[in-house]
């Protein structure tokens, strides 16, 4: 066990050992939580794309066919788009309930990483005390100091890029779709935030320090 590892554990002997069982519960109700508000926040970004896309059309043509093509996917294809989103994240609550201080979803690579990390350090840093807090608590519930968690922007950013593969747009046409994202998503993401932060409060997941 590493130095750092071993000081957690002993800041926290008053804490019973994890419950693998109580954790799968803990954790389903956080994501079933979760689940419901993104299914809002994604209705409201399939409902409001077409006028968003359409101020930054104009009256450009190769634009007005993008914008057509990336409406008619986000209605037609919603539900398979939705559900691919699902299963990479599901992969981070699993990885969570492993305890398993690591990223589950790839960093797409080349300049790609560069703009979903750019778009996701902004919400790292304007709701990075909610952040820290659910880190905190995640901590506790699996009995290890972790840096990575499910609610993480970034993973959010990479779950949502490669759930747009299931919309059957071009490249270009995805691009398109991250300000969209940001706009109609991330950019209420405290709201998914703090209602995860309430399901741990609820079910008595406390912050600990060292003092206590």
């Amino acid at each position: 066990m590493s130095h750092q590892a071993s000081r957690f554990v002993t800041q926290h002997m008053q804490q019973p050992i994890p419950d693998r069982n109580f954790n799968i519960r803990a954790v389903r109700r956080v994501k079933g939580a979760v689940d419901e508000r993104m299914t809002y926040l994604f209705n409201g970004l399939t409902m409001n794309a077409a006028d968003a896309l359409f101020e930054e059309a104009e009256h450009e043509q190769h634009l007005l066919e993008r914008q057509f093509n990336i409406t008619r996917a986000l209605k037609t294809r919603a539900r398979v788009y939705r559900e691919e989103f699902s299963i990479l994240m599901n992969r981070s609550w699993a990885n969570l309930i492993k305890a398993k201080d690591e990223c589950a979803v790839a960093d797409p690579g080349a300049e790609l990483s560069i703009v979903l990390r750019a778009r996701a350090a902004g919400n790292t840093d304007h709701f990075k005390v909610l952040l820290e807090e659910l880190r905190q608590r995640f901590s506790t519930l699996v009995g290890q100091d972790l840096v990575y968690h499910p609610l993480l922007p970034v993973n959010f950013q990479r779950c949502f890029w490669y759930a747009t593969e299931k919309l059957n747009l071009s490249y270009e046409e995805r691009i398109m779709l991250l300000p969209l994202f940001n706009r109609f998503v991330m950019d209420r993401f405290g709201q998914v935030l703090s209602i995860a932060n309430q399901s741990l409060i609820d079910i008595g997941i406390r912050i600990q320090t060292s003092n206590q």
